[in-house]
């Protein structure tokens, strides 16, 4: 029988992993996982180095630990990385996601397992203001691609061998910590840095038009622990905020942290082919209705979190 406080997270060393291993950490769960990299910093967690490609050492280490909970993060999670290197993205998100799944069906099948998706599975030009689960997945990159596959071979998972397995769509999150990558983080940077005076005053942008649902990483990852604890096999939950925030008012929000008159200059690198709808939210009453869950930390505590962790970092003695 699985231990009924222990989980495993695949991509542990990554961003929501850090922060997920967390906070199972502070709900008494002991913590596993697995990630590609020689070492883990979290403290509290038993680390193992590996390939989620390899099944059969997945095998081995789920019926050795027999985790009650399994959250699969481990996959390419930049859109544009997809785009640039689809076999790659393939590989690791479709294929990945069935040697974690067929790994727990030999080695621990009673575990529950989150399989954790996207919004980009939904189309780009998705007319709804309110994306629902019901709304159709009709993704137009091979990010969201990948992810409604991994999806769709979870569910086939479950109807063949009745393994408890639940889905997300997850919306865009952020916090401290996140890669400059993703445009919260890659702004809040270009601001501390320019508050530091390592750089002059202009922020580099992509395009400032769209509204996009940012939750905080911090709720995210208690809707993750809370969907396997309470929610149901088999669903799916959008993981959102429930609102869409125009680019622009982020922007001059990170602005107005600096304290400095920063211009603006559009950086082609910067533009995005793809979005998820130009102003569209996601519907999270789903998700609360099944665990209670409601976001807790509005977008003005993660952005100025985000700031105070770049001037922190930027701070620091290069060694």
């Amino acid at each position: 029988m699985s231990s009924t406080k222990s989980a495993f997270i695949t991509g542990i060393t990554g961003f929501v992993g850090r922060y997920l291993a967390e906070h199972l950490n502070a709900q008494g769960y002991k913590v596993s996982g697995i990630d590609r990299w020689p070492t883990c910093s979290h403290p509290k967690v038993t680390y193992y180095e590996g390939d989620i490609l390899d099944t059969a050492a997945l095998v081995h280490l789920f019926s050795s630990i027999r985790p009650a909970l399994i959250f699969h993060l481990a996959g390419v999670s930049f859109p544009s990385d997809a785009d640039k290197s689809p076999q790659y993205a393939l590989d690791i998100n479709i294929m990945g996601a069935a040697s974690v799944l067929d790994a727990a069906f030999q080695g621990c099948a009673s575990s529950r397992i989150l399989l954790v998706g996207s919004s980009k599975q939904y189309s780009d030009a998705v007319a709804v203001r309110a994306v629902t689960e019901e709304t159709p997945c009709l993704p137009t990159n091979f990010y969201g691609i990948s992810k409604y596959a991994a999806e769709l071979i979870g569910m086939q998972y479950m109807r063949q061998h009745g393994m408890d397995i639940r889905f997300t769509r997850s919306f865009n999150h952020t916090g401290p910590g996140q890669s400059e990558r993703f445009v919260c983080s890659d702004w809040t940077k270009q601001a501390a840095e320019i508050a530091l005076g390592k750089a002059e005053a202009r922020i580099h942008v992509g395009d400032t038009s769209p509204a996009i649902d940012f939750t905080d990483v911090r709720d995210v990852v208690r809707a993750y622990v809370l969907i396997l604890e309470r929610g149901t096999k088999g669903e799916v939950y959008n993981v959102c905020s429930g609102s869409a925030v125009s680019l622009q008012e982020v922007l001059a929000a990170v602005v107005a942290k600096s304290g400095k008159k920063i211009t603006f200059e559009q950086d082609p690198a910067r533009l995005r082919v793809h979005r998820t709808g130009e102003k569209t939210a996601g519907d999270r009453s789903k998700l609360t209705r099944a665990t209670g869950w409601v976001p807790e930390i509005p977008l003005s505590k993660t952005l100025d979190d985000l700031y105070r962790y770049w001037l922190s970092s930027l701070s620091k003695p290069v060694t």
